[in-house]
């Protein structure tokens, strides 16, 4: 997670067999709380309903290198994370299959919206983690479905130490699908949205409603905790506070 960038936008169009939903907001396409209620509001339009394979990518620089550290902080942070559940809801609730299509940074907040895809390809030189434990926080989605998707060892390695992998390692731990050399990567997502929608959309559909399992409920639960334990314990924003204004955090307790 960084610092917010001012502006962004989300766009949704079609491209060869797929409908393409990206967002840019800065160089690091961090997301704030206008910009995941646009995504959401992208993934539910009409032509993500009627199409047969969604591309999900970040504009410019990378994916996206987190969420904006000023949503984190009170009184922001209840709004922030409805948006953040109602976003990860809509990708997950995208009828048709979702493709991650990651360049460089896939940190934070970013990582846990490629999560909720169905496949993800990433470039060789891209990054992921999940930094939140640094500032004193954690990923709401991550410690609902992580333990599920990567295995319980895997899964805490990522959650609890904070750190990043490389491309590869995250293909090993199953973070992604498929890894390409950088000038390859639009050329293997166009190839696997081909291979889609060259399948009978209904039964693609049905397949993924049968494989996906209702975690909106888990996410409220830990949501709750979230916001009405750790952002109530004394101290919580303090690593948060000390990252914007650029000084050390205040010692841990």
């Amino acid at each position: 997670m960084v610092s917010s960038e001012p502006s962004g936008r989300v766009h949704v169009e079609p491209g060869g067999d797929a409908v393409h939903v990206s967002w840019e907001r800065g160089p690091l396409n961090i997301f704030d709380t206008r910009l995941l209620r646009d995504l959401t509001e992208g993934l539910r339009s009409a032509q993500v309903r009627e199409a047969r394979v969604v591309v999900l990518k970040g504009e410019g620089k990378c994916w996206s290198a987190g969420f904006s550290i000023e949503d984190h902080l009170r009184p922001r942070v209840r709004e922030m994370m409805t948006a953040f559940r109602d976003a990860v809801t809509a990708i997950r609730g995208v009828g048709a299959p979702t493709i991650g299509q990651v360049h460089s940074h896939c940190l934070g907040g970013g990582l846990e919206l490629l999560m909720a895809c169905d496949l993800a390809v990433g470039t060789v030189s891209s990054t992921y983690g999940q930094p939140e434990v640094k500032l004193g926080v954690f990923p709401p989605f991550g410690v609902v479905a992580y333990e599920r998707m990567l295995g319980p060892r895997r899964a805490r390695e990522l959650l609890f130490l904070g750190g990043t992998v490389s491309a590869e390692e995250a293909q090993r731990m199953g973070i992604l699908n498929r890894v390409v050399p950088d000038s390859e990567l639009s050329s293997e997502v166009g190839r696997s949205a081909r291979t889609l929608a060259g399948y009978r959309s209904g039964t693609l559909r049905l397949l993924k409603r049968l494989m996906r399992e209702d975690q909106t409920s888990p996410l409220l639960k830990v949501e709750s905790a979230y916001l009405n334990e750790l952002m109530t314990e004394p101290g919580a924003e303090d690593s948060l506070k000390a990252f914007l204004e650029k000084r050390p955090a205040a010692a841990r307790s």
